[in-house]
């Protein structure tokens, strides 16, 4: 992985680290099952571990309003966090229109 390699080139004598940061893009993540469970094992160890991500679903033709509300309604409640929506609609013509929740 390079940012493995980035951070054992550029951060050859640090004392210690106090937080780690990491982004992440593209469409999916491999072994996240794996990755969420050290995530759980190092709260268990003390560790405070906060999230920010986004996941974007492009359908390939579009959902009904009923859909759309019954997916809303089964996401995950985040904790002591928020979700934003940001939606794409069709107006009266047929166009793609944008909308923020």
């Amino acid at each position: 992985m390079q940012v493995k390699k980035d951070i054992e080139t550029r951060f050859k004598e640090v004392r210690g680290i106090k937080s780690v940061e990491l982004k992440f893009n593209g469409d999916g993540l491999e072994d996240a099952k794996q990755f969420a469970g050290m995530l759980v094992s190092l709260q268990k160890q003390g560790v405070k571990v906060s999230h920010e991500f986004s996941i974007k679903l492009d359908f390939p033709n579009a959902i009904s309003r009923q859909k759309t509300l019954l997916l809303m309604e089964s996401l995950p409640k985040p904790v002591r966090g928020t979700v934003r929506a940001r939606l794409e609609i069709l107006n009266s013509a047929g166009s793609p229109a944008e909308t923020k929740s």
